[in-house]
């Protein structure tokens, strides 16, 4: 029986037309910055620094930041936050979840720079927030999952993982024992995987209500396309 449903942030709920804070870093660093791009981007959703200046003086020293680099980069940091915008109908499809099941956001992400979750109304409507940088273990690690089990009382069969990354969300969700709800906006293939698994994918939020209506009044078809 699902009684939370708990979706992914970026590219899930919201998305920012030039790209999410991290993806905009890359193109600002050297070709000689830029290989520990993966790095830095971990450390910056793996642990709280407070502020974007605070994440940016880590890194000076270690990847040679000059003043310059530093002051784009937070001013991208900015514009994302800024620029950010709700997909089409994300808001109705947390509200009509609410309406069957609680809701939480469990989201790869630094713990500065939010701004736009209370602008974009995510924070009155999702009350249980999980972020990475607090947690300091990024999905698809089983502590992400056993973080919002434990916070919401629940056991794993009971949680539903709303998200668009094959390997954070899906495959994340499934090896935590939750039902994955695959947000595929783009027709992309689907990756091979256990036919029986707990897997529903879906073209848009819209459906995401009625799918978990379905799945609580007993529907089981891991095959059916929203």
């Amino acid at each position: 029986m699902i009684r939370a449903v708990v979706f992914d942030l970026w590219n899930t709920l919201v998305y920012s037309p030039g790209g999410s804070p991290f993806q905009r870093l890359k193109p600002l660093l050297r070709p000689e910055q830029a290989v520990r791009h993966a790095e830095l981007m971990r450390d910056g959703m793996a642990r709280p620094y407070g502020s974007v200046a605070a994440f940016l003086a880590a890194w000076r020293d270690r990847i040679a930041l000059d003043p310059d680099q530093e002051a784009a980069m937070a001013q991208s940091f900015l514009e994302s936050g800024d620029q950010a915008l709700c997909f089409p109908g994300a808001s109705e499809a947390v509200e009509g979840t609410r309406g069957l099941a609680r809701v939480a956001l469990l989201s790869n992400t630094q713990d500065f720079g939010l701004e736009l979750l209370d602008r974009l109304g995510i924070n009155a409507r999702i009350r249980t927030r999980i972020l990475s940088a607090d947690l300091g273990a990024l999905k698809p690690e089983p502590a992400a999952f056993e973080a919002v089990q434990q916070r919401l009382g629940l056991f794993p069969g009971n949680l539903a993982m709303v998200g668009d990354s094959w390997t954070d969300d899906v495959e994340g969700a499934l090896a935590a024992g939750w039902t994955a709800i695959w947000v595929n906006r783009d027709g992309r293939p689907r990756p091979n995987h256990d036919p029986d698994a707990p897997l529903y994918e879906v073209s848009s939020l819209d459906v995401v209500p009625q799918l978990i209506g379905d799945l609580q009044a007993g529907m089981r078809c891991p095959t059916c396309l929203g």
